[in-house]
């Protein structure tokens, strides 16, 4: 028997994620994979990241970025091409991502990967996963862990392991989600909704494909070849289209995004009709077997092979665009042990687990009566892309040639999120987190199912899963404020907002208290005077945590002078009154903070001066600003939970 901490099955980057925050904290972690290749997406072609805004990112994902752009900026150059062109080390070559995460991985010496390691029996203790069996190059292995982590794109050790989840569209009134079930959505603005848009839920999938690496530079590129099995009338629209103006280059076709080098990631293209996508035909593949998968991969491959031959040779389209067509191929140093294909299929929805919180479109919308979306108090991670969803049908007439059933991107509605622990944890199932085929409906799922936002989850998961071991708790009661701060630690974000920079030194406490239900904007104004009323709130709410009940409250004056200090004379009924005298002064001063904090270290055991903490932000003879008192708060916190360990 073979024995880890954590134990990850599935070397997405969410199982990256969890790895590598597992692993970071000394824990005895091992990182299994069923097939040859590490990474996921992140290294099979999708090289545009999903996500609108670098500051929505943290830890590990934020990690990969920066190495990315620090990649080409040392191989080429600060004033390059190619550093102009990663954005900042959001966009990038497969190879690259796959350079970086090895280098990432390679360093942690109590991470171990095994690859073609696939699950074939779990193992129970009543409701708690504690083993599992797989099959190796080298035969089978019995693995056991403390804490399991499922991070495939399909849930299977999830499934395998007893955990209910769902498969397909839920209806409009199930959730109260505007937008779920069919709709026929043209893709374009103004985003006309179309007749037949009913509603209702089904079990249809949204649309597979690959994620290609194209490149028009005649010295690094491969001739794209017929596929073995090759139907021309799966594309035969096309030529219509190219006929009738509504297609007018193999760019209208697919979607080409570039990334460094010369270099594209090819999706599907959200305005033709017969793109990369092959909708209707992969409902059985989230519960298919091995076989029922790879028969559908080798379908979806060939399918898209067939397409670019098409639109390269087929004689009823014209010369023109045959030829333009023809100056793309496949670049001559991507995916070589693969022929020059991508090997991971891009399953962008599967399972999706029941967990102890479904996240729907509502999470991911501006919350009504706040000026952002929904607080999570369980917050583990932020996302910052649109609701989006592919096809589930292929073209009929209903879509009026602008549409094809399911396809949708709600850019004008969403808003950056945060997403909370209670996604991962699965119901029925102990011992077991689940950071990519999390709690969600059709809808939610459509914003969370970015790489970004999973490697995050993944990275919350490794976390939660060392403080369990630590705590000795199972993972669906790691203390959450224990969790949030560790993952703070982690440079993980969990709460966003517009006008807080990363190397602000309360962004940390803005975050945590973020999570709280202390901001109703992403306006933090950490460099504004902190209320009084506030700060009153804040206290108030932190008894609450598990040894904070002793905090005082502020104090009644701000005219309380020091021992030794002779009051009198003096005739206090003559002053003016302390509610006429709070209504103006509606702020809190330095001193009030500095004696307040000085008593609530008194209070709460811990062994610093008022002083001391004067030094850390608060000056005696001013205003103190929101972000100087909450990191103050914060700092109480932490040194609390110290104590607790």
């Amino acid at each position: 028997m073979n024995s880890f901490d954590v134990v990850i099955y599935g070397a997405t980057p969410g199982g990256i994620g969890a790895a590598l925050g597992a692993a970071r904290q000394g824990r005895k972690t091992l990182l299994l994979e069923p097939t040859d290749h590490l990474g996921g997406m992140l290294t099979s072609g999708l090289g545009r990241t999903d996500i609108l805004s670098r500051e929505a990112c943290g830890a590990v994902f934020r990690e990969f970025a920066d190495r990315v752009h620090a990649y080409y900026r040392e191989r080429y150059g600060d004033d390059s091409e190619q550093v102009r062109d990663c954005n900042k080390g959001l966009f990038f070559e497969p190879s690259v991502a796959m350079r970086i995460l090895l280098e990432m991985t390679g360093k942690e010496n109590s991470l171990t990967i095994r690859m073609r390691a696939e699950l074939k029996e779990t193992r129970l203790k009543g409701r708690r996963l504690t083993g599992i069996r797989v099959q190796t190059v080298a035969g089978e292995w019995e693995i056991e862990g403390s804490a399991f982590i499922d991070g495939t794109y399909e849930g299977d050790l999830a499934k395998m392991a007893g955990v209910p989840y769902r498969l397909g569209r839920e209806p409009r009134d199930v959730w109260n989600e505007e937008y779920a079930g069919k709709l026929y959505m043209n893709f374009d603005e103004p985003k006309e909704v179309y007749p037949g848009s009913t509603g209702e839920g089904d079990e249809r999938i949204q649309a597979y494909n690959f994620r290609l690496c194209l490149t028009r530079n005649p010295d690094n590129f491969i001739e794209i070849a017929r596929p073995p099995i090759y139907d021309r009338e799966s594309y035969a629209s096309l030529a219509a289209d190219v006929a009738d103006g509504r297609v007018k280059s193999i760019r209208d076709v697919l979607n080409m995004l570039s990334v460094p080098n010369g270099k594209t990631d090819c999706n599907n293209h959200h305005f033709c009709l017969c793109s990369t996508d092959l909708p209707e035909e992969n409902t059985a593949y989230p519960d298919g077997d091995r076989e029922t998968r790879e028969r559908f991969v080798e379908r979806q491959k060939h399918y898209i092979q067939g397409l670019l031959w098409f639109v390269q040779h087929d004689e009823e389209l014209p010369e023109a665009f045959r030829k333009d067509a023809l100056s793309y191929g496949y670049a001559a140093d991507e995916f070589i042990e693969y022929d020059y294909f991508p090997p991971q299929l891009y399953v962008r929805e599967a399972r999706r687990i029941w967990g102890e919180y479904t996240f729907t479109e509502n999470d991911a919308r501006l919350a009504p009566g706040l000026e952002r979306a929904p607080i999570q108090f369980d917050s583990i991670a932020i996302g910052d892309y649109p609701i989006d969803s592919h096809a589930v049908k292929k073209r009929e007439p209903q879509g009026r040639n602008k549409a094809l059933e399911g396809f949708l991107g709600l850019n004008w509605l969403a808003e950056a999120y945060q997403i909370p622990y209670g996604v991962i944890v699965p119901q029925a199932i102990d011992g077991l987190l689940v950071p990519v085929a999390v709690s969600a409906t059709h809808m939610g799922f459509g914003t969370i199912r970015m790489e970004p936002c999973w490697m995050q989850l993944g990275f919350a998961a490794g976390i939660a899963a060392d403080l369990a071991i630590a705590l000795g708790a199972d993972l669906r009661h790691v203390p959450i404020d224990v969790l949030q701060t560790a993952l703070l630690d982690g440079e993980q974000r969990i709460t966003y907002f517009e006008d807080v920079a990363w190397d602000h030194p309360a962004r940390q406490a803005a975050e945590y208290f973020g999570t709280r239900g202390f901001f109703s904007s992403y306006t933090a104004g950490l460099d504004d005077p902190m209320p009084l009323s506030e700060a009153a709130k804040l206290i108030a709410w932190m008894r609450t945590l598990p040894g904070c009940r002793a905090l005082p409250v502020l104090p009644a004056t701000d005219r309380l002078l020091p021992v030794g200090i002779d009051m009198g004379p003096r005739l206090p009924m003559n002053e003016t009154s302390p509610g006429d005298y709070w209504r103006e002064h509606r702020v809190l001063t330095g001193t009030m903070a500095a004696r307040w904090i000085g008593v609530a270290s008194g209070a709460l055991g811990i062994s610093d001066s008022a002083g001391e903490w004067v030094d850390r932000g608060i000056s005696k003879e001013s205003r103190i600003t929101r972000g100087a008192f909450m990191r103050c708060l914060y700092k109480l916190i932490r040194e609390v939970q110290a104590g607790h360990k």
